[in-house]
C-alpha cells in the first residue's frame, strides 16, 4: 500500500513534467489552450437591458440571454443553452440558470451565483458567463442613457456605477475625477467608438 500512495505522489508531483516531454515528444508546440467570450447589450424599452453572452473553447460553446430591471437592476429573464459541451449531461447543468430569476445584482450577488448555478446541479463555466455578463451590462448601461429613462433616475444610477470603480481602475482613481461631469465622461466613452 505505502509503495502505491508514494508511485502516486511521484506521479502528482511530476505530472507537469511528464506531461510537457509528452507533448514535445508528440509534436505539439502551438496553442494548447484558447477561450473566447463575448457580450452584447441592448436596450429593453421601458424595462432595462438584454445582455447575451457566449463562452466558447474547444469543447464548450455556451451562451445565456439576461434581461436585467433598470430601476432594481433585478435579473427578469434568464436563459442558457450550448451548441457543445463536452458530456451528454452538461446541458442538464445551464438548466441552473433559471435560478437566478428575481435576483439583484448587488452585494452578495457573487455568492448567488456560485450556490445556484455553480454547484453540483450547475455548470461553472455558465456562472462565469452570469458574471461577466453583469460587468458587461454595467459598462454597456454607463455609455448612455436610454430614451425612456428619466434624467435624475439615470444620474443617480451613474453615480453607483462610477463609485464602482473608484480604487478599481487608474482613470477613477484619480484624485477629483469624480468633479468631471457625466456628459464629459460620456463623450470621452462615445469618441472611441
Amino acid at each position: 500500500m505505502r509503495l502505491e500512495v508514494e508511485k502516486l505522489l511521484f506521479l502528482i508531483h511530476n505530472f507537469p513534467i511528464i506531461m510537457g516531454k509528452h507533448f514535445f515528444r508528440q509534436g505539439v508546440t502551438g496553442k494548447v489552450y484558447e477561450k473566447i467570450e463575448k457580450y452584447s447589450v441592448e436596450p429593453v424599452f421601458n424595462s432595462g437591458f438584454e445582455v447575451k453572452g457566449q463562452w466558447k473553447d474547444d469543447l464548450h460553446n455556451i451562451y445565456c440571454r439576461l434581461v436585467f430591471d433598470f430601476n432594481s437592476f433585478k435579473i427578469i429573464e434568464a436563459e442558457a443553452w450550448a451548441e457543445s459541451t463536452p458530456f451528454p449531461i452538461c446541458p442538464q447543468g445551464l438548466k441552473s440558470i433559471s435560478n437566478i430569476v428575481g435576483s439583484t445584482v448587488g452585494p452578495g450577488f457573487n455568492r448567488i451565483v456560485t450556490e445556484n448555478i455553480m454547484g453540483k446541479e450547475g455548470c461553472v463555466h455558465l456562472g462565469e458567463l452570469v458574471m461577466n455578463s453583469v460587468k458587461a451590462l454595467v459598462q454597456a448601461a454607463s455609455r448612455d442613457k436610454p430614451e425612456w429613462v428619466e434624467t435624475a433616475d439615470y444620474t443617480q444610477r451613474w453615480n453607483d456605477w462610477i463609485r464602482m470603480y473608484q480604487d478599481q481602475c487608474i482613470f477613477f482613481s484619480q484624485p477629483g475625477v469624480f468633479e468631471n461631469s457625466q456628459e464629459e465622461i460620456q463623450t470621452a466613452f462615445r469618441s472611441k467608438k
